[in-house]
């Protein structure tokens, strides 16, 4: 297995952590090729290793697939800034970014995200078995999610900090300790940030996938020369 590129996500890249906040990093890997036409070899698309440092890692082309489906978290390996190790591979996707974005996915996908988030917040307990605050965590994961969609409509980049200072600290405030009293607010910019991707959504570029494109770069990555009769 190759690792094709390794970075950091979470709260110590969207500039929201505190002392406690632990590093969370994702990254894209490869396996050999003998591997993956082996019938005899079942491969996992994804790895994840957690502990003082949560490592997920995805495999190449199934990391092309849900990054045309707009997946919230995948994205964020494409634009984060806090690239730990690299490769060329690694790096003419992400100067090709725009060639996996449909914009209209990335909508749904978010909105996806996000209220799975508040399903999560309505069926666990505050404190979860590692002792963090299981509720703020989703409070902000929602907003954090809905806010950096809706930039990416306005602007057409993708931002991984949150740099509006009121909702920063908004969310600052959720991460030092959940109260009941942060649920109108809550309800409030939850409907604000969903109104907002509504707005930027009807005059944003529409972007959509060159899948021909995605399908001869993971033939070259995988054999090292170009598919006959693909664009690259």
């Amino acid at each position: 297995m190759k690792i094709l590129t390794k970075v950091l996500v979470g709260s110590r890249l969207h500039g929201l952590n505190n002392e406690q906040s632990d590093y969370d990093y994702r990254g894209i890997h490869m396996h050999d090729l003998a591997d993956v036409l082996s019938p005899f070899r079942t491969l996992k698309n994804t790895t994840w290793i957690e502990g003082d440092e949560d490592n997920t890692s995805y495999e190449l082309a199934d990391f092309c697939k849900q990054a045309v489906h707009g997946n919230a978290t995948i994205l964020e390996v494409f634009f984060s800034d806090a690239i730990i190790e690299t490769t060329p591979i690694a790096d003419e996707m992400r100067a090709n970014w725009r060639k996996f974005i449909d914009t209209d996915k990335v909508v749904m996908a978010s909105r996806g995200y996000a209220q799975n988030q508040l399903n999560k917040m309505e069926l666990f307990d505050d404190i979860g078995v590692k002792k963090q605050h299981r509720t703020s965590k989703f409070a902000i994961a929602y907003c954090r999610v809905l806010w950096q969609c809706a930039e990416f409509l306005r602007t057409g980049e993708f931002p991984c900090k949150v740099t509006d200072p009121e909702l920063r600290q908004f969310l600052l405030k959720l991460k030092a300790g959940w109260d009941d009293m942060y649920i109108p607010e809550c309800t409030e910019r939850f409907a604000q940030l969903q109104a907002n991707v509504t707005r930027e959504w009807k005059t944003a570029d529409k972007l959509k996938p060159d899948t021909a494109w995605i399908e001869a770069f993971i033939y070259k990555s995988y054999t090292g020369v170009p598919m006959s009769g693909k664009p690259l």
